[in-house]
């Protein structure tokens, strides 16, 4: 029980680490306050380098757990929760981390007075608009499916 313990309680703390400063450095950014989204995007900088390792030690963690309590690993609620890890994971490195690291870039390069073009493109790419999205409703469906088990 430990483990599973261990894996929730790392998990949650990966999810509120990479949902609540997301959220919160994309109303920043809708500020155009050009010196406020430089600093909070480098103080937010440790939190984005913590993500990964949260969200691989929660897998190591529920993978233990798996075994240290006599669960079937091929139940479906969890083959349902492995392919979502990898949809998410995918998603993390394709889009989030990516977005980040532009916005560091080229708020450093933009004038403080107002955001440059590229900037403002980084801060309103509509394409993160949906990843916003995708990350909160892949929560939803996290706690869906290790609540309810469905087809287990």
């Amino acid at each position: 029980m430990i483990f599973k313990f261990l894996h929730i309680a790392t998990m949650f703390t990966a999810v509120a680490a990479s949902i609540g400063p997301a959220y919160l450095l994309q109303r920043i950014g809708r500020s155009a306050d050009v010196p406020a989204i430089r600093r909070t995007f480098a103080l937010a900088a440790p939190i984005f380098t913590a993500i990964p390792i949260l969200f691989t030690l929660g897998a190591a963690l529920g993978i233990v757990a798996i075994f240290t309590n006599g669960r079937n690993p091929f139940e479906p609620f969890l083959l349902i929760a492995y392919v979502m890890f990898v949809m998410a994971t995918f998603v993390g490195i394709r889009y989030n981390s990516p977005w980040f690291k532009r916005v560091v870039k080229v708020s450093g390069e933009s004038p403080d007075a107002a955001p440059s073009a590229e900037l403002t493109a980084a801060l309103h790419d509509p394409t993160m608009h949906v990843v916003d999205w995708f990350d909160r409703i892949i929560v939803l469906a996290f706690i869906f499916d290790m609540v309810i088990k469905p087809f287990s």
